[in-house]
């Protein structure tokens, strides 16, 4: 049991890095999804758009671009806050 407590003690920095790293990258990928499937028209062409590609494509395709979405949204909302931050003289 103490060499299984040793080798957690070990492992746990990458763990917590990989987990963060993992956990950030799902949050962009389901945000970017709500929006997709919230906006039909972008929802029906992506997926028609993915429907003309090979097989593999037309599987990955709508994941990645629910991602970029995601991560677009994303950085948008994030200058959203800072501009309503340094307006209210709270910017650091």
């Amino acid at each position: 049991m103490q060499a299984l407590g040793k080798g957690l003690l070990i492992i746990a920095p990458w763990l917590m890095k990989a987990l963060s790293i993992v956990g950030t990258l799902a949050m962009f990928l389901v945000g970017g999804g709500i929006v997709v499937h919230g906006i039909a028209p972008l929802h029906h062409a992506i997926e028609h758009f993915a429907g003309q590609q090979s097989a593999v494509v037309a599987m990955i395709l709508p994941t990645v671009l629910n991602l970029i979405l995601g991560f677009i949204i994303g950085g948008i909302v994030v200058l959203g806050v800072k501009a309503v931050a340094k307006m209210r003289g709270q910017a650091h």
